[in-house]
């Protein structure tokens, strides 16, 4: 008698602890949490328009305006610093071109656009558009955390610096067209509902 209590007990724990699992399942698969390394969970994408392709690239951690984001009578500048790395050939090939040949003669990658876009997981929240862009200066540095790194506790980390001349320039503010298109389809939504009531009602 008392082992058949202990075997129910034991079914009853081994059941509760399968639903409950199953439950969490189901809420970490309706909220999928995007994790990374900057606040807000915001990443940077940036995708470069070349004649030759287009090429996106996502790890630059660093963007500024040079403040010429606001200021129509500053040149349009901007700065892009991210970890060397595997992603972005076709902006190396636009920087070795600039280098040897020079910015003031015409070449497949003497001028391109930029979209540099800020997004938290597949959804953009603001965007910055320029246009007819050349590659300004390019300098190569290393970060470290002082002598942790030159006795093994931490990395080296080697780095992009790109800053880029244009001629063009263009704010995007993709969440406000979401929201506007979000009010359309919901309005859309309830006229559809009114007809379909009207139409059932003259039935």
């Amino acid at each position: 008698m008392k082992s058949h209590l202990q075997r129910v007990v034991a079914i009853s724990i081994i059941v509760s602890v399968l639903a409950l699992a199953s439950q969490m399942i189901t809420v970490f698969a309706q909220e999928q949490k995007i994790e990374t390394d900057s606040v807000n969970d915001v990443t940077l994408r940036v995708i470069f328009h070349f004649r030759e392709a287009t090429e996106t690239v996502y790890t630059f951690k660093l963007f500024d305006t040079m403040s010429s984001g606001f200021d129509r009578t500053k040149a349009l500048t901007f700065r892009l610093e991210g970890v060397i790395g595997w992603d972005k050939p076709l902006l190396y090939n636009a920087i070795d071109k600039s280098f040897v040949i020079g910015k003031s003669v015409q070449h497949d990658y003497s001028e391109f656009d930029v979209d540099v876009i800020f997004q938290h997981g597949n959804q953009p929240f603001r965007q910055f558009s320029y246009g007819d862009c050349q590659i300004k200066n390019y300098n190569v540095y290393t970060e470290y955390d002082r002598e942790e790194s030159y006795n093994g506790r931490t990395k080296f980390v080697y780095l992009d610096r790109i800053d880029f001349d244009c001629r063009g320039f263009s704010l995007g503010n993709p969440i406000y067209q979401k929201m506007l298109e979000d009010q359309k389809a919901e309005k859309t939504s309830e006229a559809m509902k009114s007809i379909k009531q009207k139409k059932s009602e003259k039935k």
